[in-house]
């Protein structure tokens, strides 16, 4: 099972995520604005939604890392083998789930940013909204981080270690699941953020202040699942 799902969860979801999301910026791009894009806009505009591509697809990326080291785990898990590694697969479903909304969490975010900013993106302001738009990448960042931690906990565990006990794997599956939920917190912040119509300095800087906010509940699932997988 854990072997079927993890594909799908790790690089399926964020690639169906990501190319909505192209699918989404396509067709607010095609619209045209109140005003007409200036000229400058459609001269950059391929180059800059060719960075907003490479950007939000960070997750894939990520994603095919993961599973590529987590592979031989998988492997060993969907296997015939009992115990441990019976033991070991909620946990790893569920780190793997928390990828998921993470990616997904990220995608619609910056998403949302560069849609909303449109014409800044694709005009003088595109520094500005680039950065609002890169901050949401923190989610799946952390995401990483926590899926290293657990296969480098999961390999010593098979390799010899000492076997978790049922609450500590409790415990790990709680914390994955904190996790996924705070992410959710970065679109959130992107909404709020988009109220902010002035991108000069105190506007960016506010706009900045409020997605950093939607970082915190990241952030404090990342040093959940930390605690949680020292005690595996």
């Amino acid at each position: 099972m854990a072997g079927l799902l993890a594909p799908i969860l790790l690089i399926g979801v964020p690639t169906i995520a990501w190319l909505l999301a192209l699918f989404s910026l396509r067709t607010a791009r095609r619209a045209p604005p109140p005003e007409g894009p200036a000229e400058a806009a459609r001269e950059h505009s391929t180059e800059r939604i060719l960075v907003y591509a490479l950007n939000s697809g960070a997750p894939i990326a990520f994603g095919i890392i993961v599973y590529v080291l987590a592979k031989p785990v998988l492997d060993v898990i969907d296997g015939l083998g009992a115990g441990t590694n019976v033991r070991l697969e909620p946990v790893l479903l569920w780190a793997t789930f928390a990828f998921s909304v993470a990616s997904c969490s990220a995608i619609a975010a910056q998403t949302w940013i560069v849609r909303r900013r449109l014409r800044e993106f694709l005009g003088p302001g595109f520094g500005r909204v680039f950065i609002l738009s890169a901050v949401p990448t923190t989610a799946i960042v952390f995401a990483l981080v926590s899926m290293l931690l657990l296969l480098g906990n999961v390999n010593s565990t098979l390799g010899g270690g000492p076997a978790p006990s049922d609450s500590a794997l409790a415990g790990a599956i709680s914390s994955f699941q904190a996790f996924a939920v705070g992410t959710i917190a970065f679109p959130v912040a992107a909404g709020f953020s988009n109220r902010v119509r002035d991108l000069g300095q105190r506007g960016f800087l506010r706009a900045v202040r409020i997605l950093e906010v939607g970082e915190l509940p990241v952030l404090v699932g990342l040093v959940l699942v930390f605690l949680a997988l020292r005690a595996l």
